[in-house]
């Protein structure tokens, strides 16, 4: 299952590498859709690699990142991480004109598909999971991000937007201020490398929220440590070293977490669901599918709830928002993608596929 993918590493502006697996077309396919994935916070992109082995049969081909610091791609500098930790715009920028890069140079090389006409085959979905959608965002928050005759190109393939478990802290939202538990805060914890180790096991938890459906933060456990069943306690010590970055993590994760990046992300965020003038004109045709677990942390479900509520008061406000679905994964935790990466991918594939053009939400 896992060999059949390909490793690959793309050269754009400025030096930057991006490395990243490919499983090819589905063979005898000439309307497939791509999909074009960013992986989330320590856990790099090879940890999504059971994907590959499930998409062909849904008529879709994986190409999954490791985003920069993380193996292979190349690492941020100095100057670079001081943006971050400042908060500037132009970290988030620089993702976006990459991505644009990278999908430019994956069309001219690889001739997938187009779009079809009714935006339901073909094409490119730009897919984040966790921390990833943050990446996965970046190119349709400002439309001086891509030339003009390149969002020509573009244009004809980039279709979709896909959010798979996103946390809060993607969208920048501002949590209630009541008692939670949190890895990077934990008192006991004491050492960045102590942290993460512990996010790995608790991210990678089945947890059993009172209420998962009220879209409420105060319905859902906020203060288990870790829950049951982790992901991570049925890998081996090779593919725990193989799946999991922590340096990466610490240096280029952790302060997307906290402010003023935070602010950062919530404007991103307005830009990209909202902003009248961009849905108009930058990638006009985007439509976005959220998936998520209702056994995640609450971190992801909140996210993903708060998104869906403060997304469904705007339109009862008669405001201009991309159209959005989101699915509703009974039993299923931060970690589909390895636990059962069909049933994701099939969430995915029926998100791609509906009706553009309308707001709804799946089930």
């Amino acid at each position: 299952m896992f060999l059949n993918h390909t490793y690959h590493t793309y050269l754009l502006s400025d030096n930057i590498g991006i490395s990243f697996t490919d499983n090819g077309p589905p063979p005898n396919s000439d309307n497939y859709t791509t999909l074009v994935i960013f992986h989330g916070t320590a856990f790099n992109g090879y940890s999504l690699e059971k994907l590959h082995g499930f998409s062909h049969q849904l008529n879709l081909r994986t190409v999954i990142w490791n985003r920069r610091e993380y193996p292979c791609s190349t690492p941020y500098s100095d100057s670079e991480l001081e943006d971050l930790t400042k908060g500037r715009k132009i970290f988030m920028d620089r993702i976006g004109r990459q991505v644009c890069e990278f999908l430019l140079q994956f069309i001219e090389k690889e001739k997938i598909p187009k779009a079809s006409d009714d935006l339901r085959r073909g094409g490119i979905a730009v897919m984040g999971w966790f921390i990833g959608a943050c990446s996965a965002m970046a190119l349709f928050s400002d439309a001086d991000l891509v030339p003009r005759r390149t969002h020509a190109i573009l244009e004809q393939y980039v279709k979709d937007l896909v959010l798979t478990d996103p946390p809060y802290l993607c969208f920048g939202f501002k949590m209630p201020d009541i008692r939670y538990y949190d890895t990077w805060t934990d008192p006991d914890l004491k050492t960045p490398q102590e942290k993460v180790q512990k996010f790995s096991v608790w991210v990678s938890s089945f947890f059993d929220h009172p209420n998962p459906d009220s879209g409420d933060v105060r319905d859902m456990d906020l203060t288990a440590k870790q829950g049951g069943n982790a992901t991570v306690a049925k890998w081996t010590s090779k593919e725990f070293e193989r799946y999991f970055s922590e340096g990466a993590a610490v240096r280029s994760d952790f302060p997307m977490y906290t402010e003023p990046m935070q602010t950062t992300l919530r404007e991103l965020t307005e830009q990209v669901f909202y902003d009248e003038s961009l849905i108009k004109s930058h990638f006009p045709h985007l439509k976005v599918t959220v998936v998520y677990g209702t056994r995640t942390t609450w971190r992801s479900l909140w996210g993903s709830k708060e998104l869906q509520r403060s997304y469904d008061e705007r339109l009862s406000k008669g405001m201009k928002a991309r159209p959005l679905r989101s699915y509703k994964i009974s039993g299923a935790n931060h970690f589909l993608h390895w636990e059962d990466p069909k049933l994701l991918l099939e969430k995915v594939a029926e998100g791609i596929r509906g009706p553009n053009g309308t707001h709804f939400r799946g089930t």
